[in-house]
């Protein structure tokens, strides 16, 4: 029999163990000191003693309180006491299962301090490798054929568990339960009949409906066991909201592995929190004292009317006339709930687009937007009685209140910081997000266009672009119109049509944006164009000017001295020369490649890089930063060079302002001399680089490389060899994440960095266990979430510790997290805001002490909304809320003897 390691602990012996500030390395843990890192220390230890004595604990934590850590935090106290105990993590999918992965590996390089060889390698990395299989039939089979301790799966996988042939009829939870059982038996045969040693539930909320109908909770029961055969002698539960939708929600989450009859006999929710929880509300660290969500938090109601547009007017009275006659007719009993109708987000069409060959008719596209919402028949009727007369979709109002709130009127001056142009857009209807994303993309459009037109010089410029606009945007009228005014460039590059095009699909070019589409390679019709060419050569070793977005020779202002020249068959290499002259400096330099009939070939003058130009501009903490990374491994400079270059020249629209800055240069400068020509293009554009789009890319890319490869992406910071592909494909200013989105991590990378999507519209795919917080500080509802609970989910995908509002917190001793939501004026849609802002801030106070009994989604048009703006939220800074439930040494230690 194994010896009991369960002891009783506390966070001083927690503490010897991690460290939960990464920034100081002689941290130690101080009961005064109010930071997060001491709360979660704090976490730790009370977690570690409630699964002491209860065998099931619960962390409620406030959303983006590090409850992964805290979670990794118990899984290494326990290994450190037993190193081959098995632990089972549970998340919703398999996005969140790679983070967990990738949590994983931080909290052992940065936070782990022991030196068990048992848990950690020399060189930090995992001696339990995390192993992930999004079917439980997979999962089943490795553990009975591998010696694996630490596994992953999604809660989803639950519900993938019955065979096509068995769907039919009404018996499928009850093979959804057969099989899990047969599942939870053969575990329990391979690993013996005590199970895993730990199981994590992360988003445990997904188990509140214990007694639903669903496939996943019949399953849910016999995989996890009863109180005979339970899967794991211990479990630990991960939510913010265990009140999700009603105070029963705690009980029913908790039934699946103790009966809380025995702890309260009529499942009161604070007895079962009391004893098996800890809820702390989040503070932020800023200028020398901490904040709550209340001090910067500030939502914005913003009104969208018709001025201007009468026939949307029109339009938006006869749907309302109708909808009242509807809803009327349906009587009482019928529900009206929050963001249950289609109409208060769209119309339901998207914009048609201009390409060879779409036929698509009105009627295909009535027939696929509209599925869901009861109004949906209604709005569809009018939408095509609007296209018929008119021969145009109705505008919905609120997407132009949006796009004004989510584009910036000027894309390339004045300067400002780049986090003001990320915006997160939450949507309760897919015709919404595809639509918007639609409309932000090609307002964004506008913007370029206009500073192309003018990079020209064209007599007219408002005239060609109408002209333009009228077309499309379209590649064959801009390519006669550059080819008009051809202006002979030298480097002309051999076309290669193979090359990093990522073009996209019908469905996403219908979406995308037009103009950056225009560097982007074409099998078909106008495959080239001028903003190509221009491009390939900035990014193509071949050319010289490639060297423009490369590293300086040292990593900070130092020029290159030389090129390759290859035989006389091939074109000389300047792209190869400059990166084998930056390696040449590290201290293990990597060998290079042999390239036969090669020879260095001097510069007539050394040649600078726009990295070394600026380098002397940029804030003494990223020349710090730089500094650091140079002299400890360079690698990671390497690789953050390869990252920004491929996000400024696919993802942002530096590459307009670098292909209006070669344009404008070319009009006026004629050198045949390639160096002589790249030397003075890098002269005419030396004053424009203070304020550029190009440095504040720079300068943000800097601040947050380390950060996103330990904390978002799985490409490591040292990794300099594998390129940045996934932001070749992001190449929109805005892009939409919903269940049909294929790839979202590169929805996740691309949002947390300072590159694309600027704007993000999701649906609730999005809405839970996502992080999305190192860019972004506004949040858009612009479709309302069902409760209170999904709405602060929402809002937690960027107030969260160490994101972009922590940041200013600590840099400017005060900030605001604004939280907008977009309605329709006089309308139905004002009275569901109206009421669900009263009605949320009603029940806020009770949401974090997971104390209220039931939320009912449901809208009484006949309740007193007046005065509901006072409602909305602003920052308070005198407001200071109490944890509910904190971590509580002393009784457990009492209680426990």
């Amino acid at each position: 029999m194994k010896p009991d390691i369960w002891k009783v602990t506390t966070p001083q012996a927690v503490a010897k163990n991690m460290r939960f500030d990464a920034s100081q390395k002689e941290w130690q843990y101080d009961a005064q000191d109010p930071s997060m890192a001491a709360r979660q220390a704090e976490g730790v230890a009370g977690l570690w003693n409630i699964l002491a004595k209860r065998h099931l604990a619960l962390l409620a934590d406030e959303v983006g309180m590090g409850k992964t850590f805290q979670a990794i935090g118990v899984m290494l106290q326990l290994w450190h006491s037993r190193p081959d105990a098995k632990i089972l993590i549970l998340a919703p999918n398999r996005d969140i299962c790679l983070h967990w992965k990738r949590e994983y590996k931080t909290f052992l390089q940065h936070h782990y301090r022991g030196n068990n060889a048992k848990i950690v390698h020399p060189k930090k990395g995992p001696m339990h490798e995390a192993r992930i299989f999004t079917r439980l039939r997979e999962l089943e089979t490795d553990i009975r054929e591998s010696d694996g301790s630490f596994y992953l799966t999604t809660i989803h996988s639950l519900s993938g568990l019955v065979p096509d042939e068995e769907k039919s009829g009404n018996d499928a939870q009850q093979s959804a339960a057969r099989h899990a059982e047969q599942i939870h038996a053969q575990i329990k045969a391979s690993l013996g009949e005590q199970g895993f040693d730990l199981i994590i539930i992360d988003e445990a909320h997904y188990f509140r409906n214990r007694d639903g109908k669903s496939q996943r909770a019949a399953a849910a029961k016999r995989f996890f066991g009863d109180e005979q055969s339970r899967l794991g002698q211990r479990t630990l539960l991960l939510t913010a909201t265990p009140n999700h939708s009603s105070a029963r929600n705690v009980a029913d989450i908790l039934r699946y592995f103790v009966d809380p009859e025995t702890i309260s006999a009529n499942n009161d929710a604070k007895t079962l929190l009391q004893t098996f929880a800890i809820r702390r509300l989040r503070q932020m660290q800023g200028k020398g004292v901490t904040h709550n969500k209340y001090n910067y938090r500030h939502e914005q109601a913003t009104a969208a009317d018709f001025s201007d547009n009468p026939d949307a007017e029109l339009f938006f009275a006869l749907y309302q006339r109708e909808l009242v006659k509807t809803l009327g007719a349906k009587g009482e009993n019928r529900q009206f709930q929050y963001g249950y109708l289609e109409g208060f987000e769209s119309t339901g069409m998207l914009a048609k687009e201009d390409s060879e060959g779409d036929e698509e008719s009105a009627d295909d596209v009535i027939r696929d937007a509209f599925h869901q919402a009861p109004d949906s028949r209604l709005l569809a009727e009018l939408t095509q009685e609007f296209q018929a007369f008119y021969h145009r979709f109705p505008d919905h109002p609120k997407y132009g209140a949006l796009i004004a709130q989510c584009v910036p009127e000027q894309l390339f001056t004045p300067a400002r910081p780049l986090y003001r142009d990320k915006h997160l857009v939450f949507v309760r209807r897919i015709p919404s997000v595809r639509e918007i994303t639609q409309r932000v993309n090609a307002e964004y459009d506008e913007r370029m266009a206009q500073e192309i037109i003018a990079a020209w010089g064209v007599e007219s410029p408002e005239k060609t672009v109408n002209a333009w606009r009228k077309s499309g945007w379209s590649r064959k009228y801009f390519n006669q119109l550059t080819q008009a005014a051809s202006l002979d460039q030298d480097e002309d590059l051999e076309a290669d049509e193979g090359e990093e095009s990522d073009e996209p699909n019908g469905n996403e070019l219908k979406l995308s944006s037009k103009i950056a589409d225009l560097f982007v390679v074409k099998k078909k019709g106008e495959k080239r164009t001028d903003c190509l060419n221009v491009s390939q050569r900035f990014r193509r070793a071949e050319s010289l000017f490639s060297l423009f977005l490369d590293p300086a020779a040292d990593y900070l202002t130092a020029s290159y001295s030389h090129y390759y020249r290859l035989s006389e068959r091939q074109r000389d290499n300047f792209g190869d020369a400059a990166r084998d002259s930056r390696l040449q400096i590290w201290p293990d330099a990597p060998e290079q490649a042999r390239a036969p009939e090669r020879q260095a070939i001097s510069y007539e003058q050394p040649i600078k890089t726009a990295w070394g130009m600026m380098f002397p501009l940029l804030p003494a903490h990223c020349q710090q930063q730089l500094r650091a990374w140079q002299a400890s491994n360079p690698a990671i400079v390497e690789n953050l060079g390869n990252y920004l270059k491929t996000g400024y020249l696919f993802a942002s629209p530096v590459m307009i302002e670098l292909y209006c800055w070669f344009i404008r240069f070319s009009r006026q400068n004629k050198a045949a001399d390639v160096q002589t020509r790249y030397r003075d293009f890098t002269a005419s554009i030396a004053d424009k680089l203070p304020g550029s789009l190009l440095l504040r890319y720079f300068i943000n890319g800097i601040e947050t490389f380390e950060a996103l490869c330990e904390k978002i992406t799985d490409h490591p910071l040292v990794d300099w060899k594998t390129p940045w592909r996934e932001l070749t494909s992001l190449t929109s200013p805005a892009w939409y994440a919903s269940g049909e989105t294929d790839n979202r991590q590169r929805l996740i990378l691309g949002f947390n960095s300072p590159f694309y999507p600027n704007v993000l519209v999701a649906t609730s795919v999005f809405q839970e266990g996502v992080n999305l917080h190192l860019q972004c500080n506004q949040v858009h509802h612009y479709g309302i979430a069902w409760t209170p609970g999904d709405n602060e989910q929402r809002v937690g995908r960027v107030d969260r510790l160490f994101g972009r509002v922590n940041q200013l917190l600590k840099e400017q001793g005060t900030t605001e997290l604004r939280i907008h939501y977009p309605y329709l004026a006089q309308s139905l849609d004002q009275d569901q805001l109206a009421a669900f802002i009263q009605h949320k801030r009603n029940f806020e106070a009770k949401l974090d002490a997971c104390d209220f009994d039931q939320f009912s989604r449901d809208i009484n048009l006949n309740d007193e909304t007046g005065g509901w703006q006072a409602a909305l939220r602003k920052p308070q800074a005198d407001l200071k809320p109490v944890d509910p439930y904190p971590a509580q040494f002393a009784a457990t230690k009492k209680a426990a003897g």
